[in-house]
């Protein structure tokens, strides 16, 4: 699941980039900087990736996973600032809903 998953993160995020001011650089991997003050997304970009993964995820899985609230759209301490953290954020909000679903 986890390849399954990056590869659907990257692909969300790659659709944005023709409306980013040059394309997106994953040369530092995991700690490839997206949502921060250095980070190469701007909220509205954020949003919709996120928003992205959350359809891609309900074809694969047939059900609605929330991928964020509010407070973790902040640059703050938010799971979004790295492609890495982003990457297990989402794991860990799939894992909760899975488990959510089997009880």
């Amino acid at each position: 699941m986890e390849i399954e998953l990056n590869d659907i993160l990257k692909s969300a995020i790659y659709r944005q980039e023709p409306f980013m001011d040059q394309p997106f650089d994953f040369s530092e991997g995991d700690d490839t900087e997206l949502y921060s003050s250095t980070g190469q997304l701007d909220s509205l970009s954020l949003l919709t990736i996120i928003s992205d993964v959350e359809q891609q995820l309900f074809k694969v899985f047939g059900y609605k996973i929330k991928l964020a609230t509010e407070q973790d759209l902040s640059f703050q301490n938010s799971p979004f600032n790295t492609f890495g953290k982003m990457l297990n954020f989402i794991n860990e909000k799939i894992q909760l809903s899975l488990k959510n679903i089997d009880n």
